[in-house]
């Protein structure tokens, strides 16, 4: 058996050596005044370096303010920027009239060796006015820099000297002052079984005068961290030298997997020789490099818990130990249970072949909906369908349900007449209802339509803290998204993110989800989206950010859900869903239970394979002008490392407005954009033309010389800001934030009327929620006055057109 490679680690044993105030200005009114003290650190820095410099950040102003401190060190003792720079803190929020401790470390220091001033700059880049910009530096202690190694201990034995103990001593020597750690073995790896100064010795290590390793190795550490070269002694020849019999195999007692999207988890417990070293191998014969190392207890029992790379779905894997004594004698390989990953969120093994993988589509295949084996079936003609690991019944193509009769299934095979197909948009479409949006139950913290359920469902179940930080903190810094630079708005440490983290504990802790300061507006049908073949439409929840004491900002984020489904049955089955809450009383229990049934379709994690955690979210919009002018409107998309800033779509950098570059991309695109069948691309001649977010200046439009006003309105259309502006004569929000109590009002927009065109003066008419319920009508009934698809007129054209296609033009994705 080969040799296998892990720490060798024992006790540490025997051999152990012991070891000006900143200028006070008067503080402006209203702003912030940042000013350092009690500046800390090591007093010796090398390239093992690691301790934390640590100073207190105060704010001396009369308002709250967020910022970063710089450290750096100086030859002189008068710090500024220009000095070698160390590292920076993370950027914290210090309430007026309070101060918070700041740190940071670095890593090697990038300068010569010599002496140094420490010192810390607060708001090193300018980033926050103040009353007062001259009182921002302190100086701290001085720092000895030294980036050579010592060199490399050297050993020896020495005898012992009086007394009745054969036991020699072992002497090290290195650098003054260096400590020496001594380590079994010739590799310096494992946990050191002694710690030395320089120059100075102890009784051999292990305590005993039959030697039961052949060799010790040690490495030097100065006062800086600097570490030096390996070197190894061989131990005296004597009597019991070596120990040459291996320890008994392990006994294993428990192998338990845990599943996870990037890692699994793995703890193994069992019992081996007492005081040995056990080795965890995972798909690998006790070969190589193990997983991990622990040792045995006085009771040889043992446990260790790790962390493995993920395998393909359904592949089979194993665990094998081995043990290994003091003398380094190894014992045979012994194999644990077989384990077999499981599949990912929405797939299953249904065969139970592990060489096929994970087969089958849990959240579509009807004969395996939601878990293998569960088959869907429909009533009279119905056909059986899996939604989103959901059962339920869909017409077959060319029948409708008209008498919404589930015994009798789909009767007609002719469109339903108008009292059965009209759309009541307020319960189909829009619903901004407070006994909806203001459930008692359901938009509370735990239920399916708090934010906390949604972005939870976004980390696949787990906390969802990490991930709304990391979203939120993206308007802290700058942004790079498609080549431009988006710039930053740290107003949302002040007014949204620092006083949530302020109610959850501090910003160390997980956030509170109880106090959230997203306040749900409305609950959105979008079937008009859909794709067949890729998605059956969007189903949106849309939230107002609000104040600590719970004012509205002007602020709103959508999340912006793909409805799962890709066949004509799917999509008619979402349809019919929808429609179905129409019957039903607007906010009663009865309907309230069945839109939660179909938002939990969407909303939740695993119903759409192929996603990070089969979560369905398309995108994030926010609009929002709380964190500075203009307005402006961002994307964010959901993906393995969490939400991730995007481009807008179909909307162009605000820097081409009435610029002949725009100008050209209308005239080569033309006819596509009168159609609204275009796209913007990520570059146009050459630039970066789609933009990284969207700037809406109040009454903004857009516009460019020479060309048509038709196809100038519709390109200005289809974009975020001219929708949200001038060319819909829209006040930036379609669905308005909202105070507690009162429901969310609706733009000219989406209720109806007519506005002027802001170049042409010609009147134009929006309803888009009318349009929207003509298309859902259609969906579900069919084109009234239509011929029965399953007659003798029956075409290939007619069959193309099931489902009915939808009436947004394609270029229209808002």
């Amino acid at each position: 058996m080969q040799r296998w490679l892990g720490a060798l680690v024992g006790a540490l044993v025997g051999c152990t050596a012991c070891s000006g105030p900143d200028f006070n200005a008067g503080p402006a009114d209203d702003m912030p005044e940042f000013q350092l003290e009690m500046l800390s650190g090591p007093s010796n820095l090398g390239t093992g370096w690691k301790d934390l410099m640590v100073v207190q950040l105060c704010n001396r102003g009369d308002v709250p303010g967020s910022t970063e401190v710089g450290f750096y060190l100086s030859r002189d003792s008068l710090i500024d920027e220009g000095d070698a720079f160390l590292a920076s803190s993370e950027t914290a929020l210090v309430p007026a009239g309070s101060c918070r401790s700041v740190s940071a470390k670095a890593e090697t220091p990038r300068v010569l060796e010599g002496s140094y001033y420490l010192g810390a700059i607060a708001d090193p880049h300018d980033q926050v006015r103040e009353g007062n910009e001259s009182n921002n530096r302190h100086l701290g202690r001085t720092v000895q820099v030294d980036l050579t190694p010592p060199p490399a201990p050297v050993l020896s034995w020495l005898e012992p000297v009086g007394g009745s103990s054969l036991v020699p001593n072992i002497s090290a020597q290195s650098e003054p002052n260096a400590s020496i750690l001594l380590y079994r073995g010739d590799r310096c790896t494992g946990m050191a079984v002694a710690n030395l100064t320089s120059g100075s010795s102890c009784p051999y290590p292990d305590g005993s005068p039959e030697y039961v390793v052949s060799s010790y190795s040690a490495r030097a550490y100065d006062l800086a961290g600097n570490v030096s070269g390996c070197t190894s002694i061989p131990v005296p020849s004597g009597a019991g030298y070596p120990d040459t019999t291996p320890p008994a195999p392990p006994l294993l007692v428990s192998v338990d997997w845990h599943y996870g999207t990037l890692q699994h988890q793995l703890r193994v417990t069992g019992t081996a020789e007492p005081r040995s070293e056990v080795a965890v191998f995972v798909d690998v014969a006790c070969t190589g490099m193990p997983v991990a190392t622990v040792f045995a207890g006085t009771s040889g029992a043992f446990s260790a818990e790790l962390a493995v790379a993920v395998a393909g779905p359904g592949r089979i894997r194993r665990v094998y130990v081995a043990a290994r004594d003091a003398a380094l004698n190894e014992s045979t390989c012994v194999q644990g249970p077989a384990y077999e990953t499981p599949c990912a969120p929405g797939y299953g093994n249904c065969d139970g072949n592990p060489a096929n993988g994970c087969e089958v589509d849990l959240t579509a295949d009807a004969d395996h909906c939601g878990t293998c084996g569960t088959a869907c079936t429909g009533q009279g003609n119905a056909q059986g369908v899996c939604v989103a690991s959901t059962c339920d019944e869909a017409c077959p193509v060319g029948t409708y349900d008209c008498d919404g009769k589930r015994a009798n299934g789909c009767e007609s095979t002719t469109a339903c007449g108008p009292a059965v197909c009209t759309v009541a948009r307020t319960k189909e479409l829009m619903i901004t209802a407070l006994p909806v949006v203001e459930d008692p139950a359901r938009t509370a913290l735990g239920g399916a339509w708090h934010f906390e359920a949604l972005v939870r469902a976004m980390a696949g179940g787990g906390d969802p803290s990490a991930l709304v930080r990391q979203w939120l903190k993206t308007w802290n810094t700058p942004q790079t998204i498609n080549g431009l630079t988006v710039p930053a708005r740290p107003l949302m440490m002040t007014k949204v993110l620092g006083p949530w983290e302020e109610r959850s504990g501090g910003p160390s802790q997980p956030l509170n989800f109880a106090h959230a300061p997203f306040r749900l507006l409305a609950i959105v049908n979008r079937m008009d989206l859909r794709q067949p073949g890729l998605q059956a439409g969007e189903g949106r929840f849309v939230f107002g950010v609000v104040a600590p004491n719970g004012t509205p900002l002007e602020f709103t984020v959508i999340l912006e859900y793909a409805l799962p489904g890709t066949t004509p049955e799917a999509i008619q089955r979402w349809a019919r869903d929808w429609h179905e809450l129409g019957q039903l009383n607007l906010g009663s229990a009865e309907f309230k239970t069945k839109l939660q049934g179909l938002t939990d379709r969407f909303a939740k994690a695993g119903v759409l394979p192929g996603r990070p955690h089969g979560n369905a979210l398309n995108q994030i919009r926010t609009n929002e002008a709380a964190l500075g002018e203009p307005w402006e409107m961002r994307e964010f998309v959901l993906t393995a490392a969490g939400l991730q800033p995007a481009t807008v779509k179909l909307t162009a950098d605000n820097g081409f407005n009435n610029t002949n570059v725009l100008s050209n991309f209308i005239h080569a695109n033309q006819e596509a954009i009168l159609a609204e069948q275009h796209t913007v691309p990520e570059r146009f001649s050459g630039l970066r033309f789609l933009g990284a977010s969207s700037k809406v200046p109040e009454g903004f439009f857009w516009r460019a010389p020479s060309v048509e006003n038709e196809a100038r309105h519709k390109f200005s259309l289809n974009t975020c800001n001219g929708c949200h502006a001038g060319e819909t004569a829209t006040e930036f929000t379609h669905i308005s934030n909202r105070a507690a109590g009162q429901p969310a009002q609706l733009s000219l927009f989406l209720r109806g009327g007519t506005v002027r065109d802001p170049v042409a003066l010609i009147s134009r008419p929006f309803d888009d929620l009318g349009r929207r319920a003509q298309d859902l009508e259609t969906l579900v009934c069919g084109t009234p006055g239509g011929a029965s698809i399953n007659g003798p007129e029956r075409t290939f054209e007619t069959l193309l057109g099931y489902p009915a296609p939808s009436n947004l033009p394609r270029a229209r994705v808002h």
